[in-house]
């Protein structure tokens, strides 16, 4: 996550060193590329946080269940013991898929913001 922050700020300070004079004389091809991959990155980060807070929801439902499961064990009724187990560990994969897919976006993330540093040393 460190890391992302860093490059997305040398990727910005990249842009903004490029003003006035120095913009109209630059490839604007590549500084158009490096705005575009940023604003992908941009995306794909928004996206892992989404999947990061539905992931922390799953979990709250998993520690949910359990106690549900927890409960009905002390009172005996094993039947919906064994129904709130299973619905815990249902929530439990969701908060692994969940957690999954943001890492996929947190790599989409890096993969444009490299990119974009790409693209800005070509100007």
């Amino acid at each position: 996550m460190i890391y992302r922050i860093l490059m997305y700020m040398s990727v910005m300070a990249g842009i903004l060193a490029l003003t006035g004079a120095d913009l109209q004389a630059q490839d604007g091809y590549y500084r158009k590329k490096a705005e575009s991959y940023m604003r992908e990155a941009e995306y794909y980060q928004k996206k892992a946080d989404g999947y990061r807070r539905e992931a922390e929801y799953y979990l709250k439902k998993a520690e949910s269940y359990q106690d549900e499961a927890a409960y009905y064990t002390k009172k005996g009724d094993l039947s919906r013991a064994r129904t709130y187990s299973r619905y815990a560990t249902d929530a439990m994969d969701d908060y692994k898929t969940q957690l999954r897919y943001a890492s996929e976006a947190d790599d989409k993330a890096a993969m444009y913001m490299r990119w974009a540093a790409e693209a800005l040393e070509k100007i």
